[in-house]
């Protein structure tokens, strides 16, 4: 089963709650055995446009493993804050694996 990667675009609009966010989601994170990857604040974009500076990508072990921490009580109150304290999206997507 292929890895699975957490990739959030967004802009921060609420840095209070951001730092209330932070060490919360890091906690359920580590508690998922996930691995933070990338945290840009400032991401080039090369290719289109967006209005979303920040980058952040998170490792699962696989997609079921992602939507357990995702949908996990340790993660919801977390989560609430991102949502209410940032704009952007994020999406989950699965590991490359070269056919064959």
């Amino acid at each position: 089963m292929p890895a699975a990667y957490f990739v959030l675009h967004n802009r921060i609009t609420d840095q209070d709650g951001m730092d209330k966010y932070i060490p919360m989601a890091v906690g359920s994170l580590m508690a998922a055995g996930a691995e933070i990857l990338v945290v840009d604040e400032d991401s080039t974009v090369i290719e289109g446009s967006t209005d979303y500076p920040r980058t952040i990508v998170i490792r699962f072990e696989d997609r079921e493993k992602a939507m357990a921490w995702y949908e996990s009580s340790e993660y919801s109150a977390a989560r609430e804050l991102r949502q209410a304290s940032t704009e952007g999206y994020g999406v989950l997507v699965d590991e490359f694996v070269m056919p064959g």
